[in-house]
């Protein structure tokens, strides 16, 4: 054979062993750099979410069902007025006021006494707004008016307290911001109450006061005084509970006075008190 014709041979035997070296690649494991990772999916906004669409008349059912109220009720939204309001004289006494609102986010409810003054709360459309409110008597306007209009819908609703405790806890408001006045410069004040022993943490700095504190309920109550890190100050005192403020040095070495207080008869009693820099009357 000639050597022309030996060439194409060897051509083809390297070909051959070409295609088995491809085969034998195929068949082992990758042993490279491993691909990147798929990029994580975005964090979730922080926005509020959108509610489905709905039209009008089904944002006003779903206003109802929430409610507990008819389309036609006082205070439920309408075609005129998308926002529910409500014009009241009502008697002295403690109130629930509730709003909703659905086909938005949220919405505002606002109240306005006699006074014109308004006072406002926001709230979302996932849940009710249930809000005490002890009146004096005399006119009342509450509306529930949403950032947007149509087919947005809000309405509110007004009953009587049916819960004790909030009545309670509006009563002990009253009576504490009652208590020590008139306000003096500088002080921290705090109020407490119970049956049993109970405590407040007044962070005053370091220096010279006058502790002044008053109770009502029990005739005597216990009172100590210690620092934040536990080091006496006052050491267990009775103290007569006859709603008159008694008053005491108090030297606070260090940040934080802790108070303790405990009826002696073991009934609910009521406490007041305040630190008052030792420079003020």
């Amino acid at each position: 054979m000639s050597a022309s014709g030996g060439m194409p041979a060897r051509r083809t035997g390297l070909l051959f062993l070409a295609a088995i070296g491809a085969v034998v690649l195929a068949g082992c494991e990758y042993t490279g750099p491993e691909e990147p990772a798929a990029a994580a999916s975005p964090p979730a906004s922080n926005q509020p979410e959108t509610p489905p669409p709905a039209s009008f008349e089904q944002n006003v059912e779903e206003v109802g069902r929430k409610l507990k109220a008819a389309p036609t009720d006082a205070g439920m939204p309408s075609d005129a007025e998308p926002a529910g309001k409500l014009v009241l004289a009502l008697a002295p006494g403690d109130y629930t006021i509730t709003g909703a609102c659905a086909g938005v986010y949220g919405s505002k409810l606002t109240v306005t006494r006699e006074d014109g003054v308004p006072e406002g709360a926001y709230f979302e459309c996932k849940d009710t707004l249930d809000r005490f409110f002890r009146h004096d008597g005399g006119p009342l306007t509450i509306t529930a008016v949403p950032p947007e209009g149509k087919p947005a819908a809000t309405g509110v609703t007004v009953q009587r307290n049916q819960d004790p405790r909030a009545s309670e806890l509006e009563d002990f408001s009253e009576w504490s911001g009652e208590q020590l006045q008139p306000r003096l410069p500088g002080e921290l004040r705090g109020a407490s109450k119970g049956n049993t022993r109970t405590g407040m943490t007044l962070m005053a700095d370091p220096g010279q006061y006058h502790l002044d504190f008053l109770c009502a309920g029990p005739n005597f109550a216990e009172l100590s005084v210690s620092t934040a890190a536990g080091a006496e100050l006052i050491a267990p005192v009775r103290v007569p509970c006859d709603g008159q403020a008694v008053r005491m040095p108090l030297l606070l070495p260090s940040q934080g006075a802790d108070l303790s207080m405990s009826p002696l008869e073991g009934i609910d009693g009521r406490y007041a008190y305040r630190l008052v820099p030792a420079g003020q009357p």
